[in-house]
C-alpha cells in the first residue's frame, strides 16, 4: 500500500510539471511568433527588457539572476527552468518548516516570512565589514566573521527565536485554549512587528551578504555559478537530512504522530509540547537557512524579502498538501519552475500571479493538494 501511494504521488507531481511545462512552451511559442510578425519586434523586445530590468532594480524584488540566460550558447528556456528548480529548492527550506508547524499545531503562521528575513539579516550582521549596532545601544562595532561562521551563528540565533516564540507565546496560547483564528491573527501582528523591527534595525536599503563576485561556467545549455552550485548542494543535503529525521529517527516518528493525532500521541506517552517546541526550532532554523542562501543566490537581500516570499510559501504548502512536509517540497519545486519560466512571456511583476493561478487550477482538480489525503465530509 505504501509503495502504491508513493507511485501515485510521484505520478501526480510529474503530471503537474508536464502541464506547467506545456503551458510555458505553448505561450512562449505563440509570443515568439507574434513578435516575429511585428516590424519593430527587436526594438519592442529591447524596450520591454529595459523596462523590466529597471523595475527589478527599483523594486529590489527577490529574483534570480537572468543575465546568464543571454550568454552565448545558453538556452533561455533551459536556463529559466534550471533557475526555477534552484528557486524551488531554496523556497522549500522555508516551506517545509511552515508545513511542519501547520501539521503539528494547525497554525498558519504569517510571521514565518520574517524568519526568512531574519536569517539573511543576521548573516549580514555577523559577516559585514561595515559598522553595525544592536537595537537601543548607542555604539557601533564590526564583527566581520567569515561567511560560513556568520551563517552558522545566524541559523543558531534564528533557531533560538523559534524556541522563544513557542516558550513565551504560542505554548501559553495553546494552554489557554485560544482558537486557531485568534492565533492566526496574533501571528499577523507578530509579522508586522518583526517587519518594522528589522527595518528599524538594519534599514530599508538592499544589502549584500557577500561581496564576492560569482564566477559562472557553461554547463550544457545553462550557466552555473559556484555560489549557486554550493546553494543547491546545501539545500539538497539539508532536505535529505530532514527527510531522514522524519522517517528514520525516533523524534521524527513522534513528530509525525503528533501531526496525525496529537491526542493519541499524548496517550501513547509522547510529550506533545516538547515535540511542538522542537518543530518551532527546526522551522525557524530552516527558514533562516533559506533566507541566507536566497540572499547569496540573488546577490542581495532586504528587510522585507520574507514578506514577499510568504504568499509563495503558503502556495507551495497548499499545493503540496496541508501538513505534508514532502508535499511542501514538491509544491515549492512546482511554484519555483512556474515563477521563473513565466518571465519568458510575462513581466516580472506578474510571475507570482502565474504561480497562484497554477495553484488554483490544481486545487480545482485535486482539492487536497498533490500529496494530501482526501477526507470524507459528512
Amino acid at each position: 500500500m505504501t509503495k502504491r501511494i508513493d507511485r501515485r504521488a510521484i505520478v501526480r507531481a510529474l503530471i503537474v510539471f508536464v502541464v506547467a511545462a506545456l503551458a510555458v512552451f505553448a505561450v512562449s511559442t505563440i509570443g515568439s511568433t507574434a513578435m516575429a510578425d511585428t516590424p519593430d519586434a527587436a526594438t519592442a523586445v529591447a524596450q520591454t527588457s529595459a523596462i523590466h530590468a529597471d523595475a527589478e532594480t527599483t523594486e529590489a524584488e527577490v529574483t534570480v539572476d537572468d543575465t546568464a540566460a543571454d550568454a552565448p550558447g545558453t538556452n533561455r528556456i533551459a536556463q529559466n527552468v534550471f533557475n526555477g528548480l534552484v528557486f524551488g529548492l531554496l523556497l522549500a527550506l522555508a516551506s517545509v518548516g511552515l508545513s511542519l508547524i501547520y501539521g503539528t499545531t494547525g497554525l498558519s503562521n504569517f510571521a514565518h516570512g520574517e524568519q526568512v528575513s531574519l536569517g539573511a539579516m543576521l548573516a549580514y550582521f555577523f559577516a559585514t565589514q561595515q559598522p553595525v549596532s544592536l537595537p537601543l545601544l548607542p555604539w557601533e562595532f564590526v564583527i566581520g566573521w567569515p561567511l560560513w561562521l556568520a551563517a552558522i551563528a545566524a541559523i543558531v540565533v534564528a533557531g533560538g527565536t523559534g524556541w522563544l516564540q513557542d516558550r513565551f507565546l504560542w505554548s501559553k496560547l495553546r494552554k489557554r485554549g485560544v482558537k486557531m483564528v485568534q492565533q492566526m491573527i496574533v501571528s499577523i501582528g507578530l509579522s508586522l512587528a518583526l517587519l518594522n523591527l528589522l527595518q528599524w534595525w538594519i534599514g530599508p536599503d538592499r544589502l549584500r551578504v557577500s561581496i564576492a563576485i560569482e564566477e559562472r561556467r557553461q554547463v550544457g545549455p545553462i550557466q552555473l555559478g559556484d555560489t549557486t552550485a554550493v546553494s543547491i548542494a546545501i539545500s539538497i543535503a539539508v532536505l535529505l537530512a530532514v527527510a531522514y529525521f522524519l522517517l528514520r529517527t525516533r523524534l521524527g516518528r513522534a513528530t509525525r504522530a503528533v501531526s496525525d493525532n496529537p491526542a493519541l500521541a499524548a496517550a501513547s506517552g509522547i510529550k506533545v509540547d516538547a515535540i511542538i517546541r522542537l518543530v518551532w526550532i527546526m522551522a525557524a532554523s530552516l527558514a533562516a537557512l533559506g533566507g541566507i542562501l536566497m540572499a547569496l543566490y540573488d546577490s542581495g537581500t532586504k528587510f522585507d524579502v520574507g514578506a514577499k516570499l510568504l504568499l509563495l510559501m503558503f502556495a507551495a504548502v497548499t499545493l503540496g498538501g496541508l501538513g505534508q512536509p514532502f508535499g511542501a517540497l514538491v509544491g515549492s519545486l512546482v511554484i519555483g519552475v512556474v515563477v521563473e519560466t513565466s518571465t519568458l512571456w510575462l513581466g516580472p511583476d506578474l510571475k507570482y500571479a502565474t504561480a497562484l493561478a497554477i495553484l488554483i487550477l490544481v486545487l480545482l482538480v485535486r482539492p487536497q493538494g498533490i500529496l494530501g489525503r482526501a477526507e470524507r465530509v459528512g
